[in-house]
């Protein structure tokens, strides 16, 4: 049996946000909702680790993504955002990292001026239900030239770790490996050390 992260609620509504924006040509804007969002993150980053490649395209199978036909670690997820929208990195052999858009990819001149204001009260509703779940996680504020940008990193006990960020029109999770962490810090204290010596 397929394990189906789709929502049954066309207009996709929650506490009074409706998760889609009509856009010119008929298309549609979505960002998508944390009770869909949320157990996908958790089945990726509460996994046992280290992950096999092979572990990460069962568990793709498992939600029902469909693979890149030139590339089998990147999918569709059937979250309805148009194309390829989720991935994860092969290191060794290892599932060193997985990436999930969590809202519809488009042309920064066709983006209704609505879009980055729902992406941020979709980021909130995210935030506040990983933190009921995680704790607090560290976030990080900043001004990029597409506005500005907000990251929430939340690291569990194995050593996993999930970023939430969200710029603009934009919104996506990546989550960790131990081993990417690992790598990560070893690679930040290097370059403290020699920032010291110099």
């Amino acid at each position: 049996m397929v394990w189906s992260d789709r929502v049954s609620d066309d207009k996709q509504e929650n506490d009074g946000i409706s998760y889609e924006l009509g856009l010119p040509g008929g298309t549609t804007f979505r960002v998508v909702p944390p009770e869909v969002g949320v157990p996908v993150i958790r089945l990726w980053l509460e996994h046992d680790w280290p992950m096999s490649v092979q572990e990460g395209l069962e568990l793709r199978d498992r939600l029902g993504w469909q693979p890149s036909p030139t590339d089998e670690m990147m999918f569709t997820t059937g979250h309805d955002l148009g194309g390829k929208d989720a991935y994860f990195i092969d290191l060794k052999g290892q599932a060193n990292s997985f990436h999930m858009e969590l809202a519809s990819r488009i042309p920064k001149a066709s983006t209704p001026p609505e879009a980055p204001d729902l992406v941020r009260q979709a980021y909130t509703q995210y935030v506040q239900v990983l933190t009921d779940l995680y704790g607090a996680g560290t976030t990080k504020h900043s001004q990029g030239r597409n506005g500005p940008q907000e990251s929430t990193t939340w690291t569990l006990p194995s050593g996993a770790s999930l970023q939430l960020g969200a710029v603009g029109r934009v919104l996506s999770a990546t989550v960790d490996s131990p081993a990417a962490n690992r790598a990560a810090e070893a690679e930040r204290r290097y370059f403290e050390e020699e920032e010291e010596e110099a």
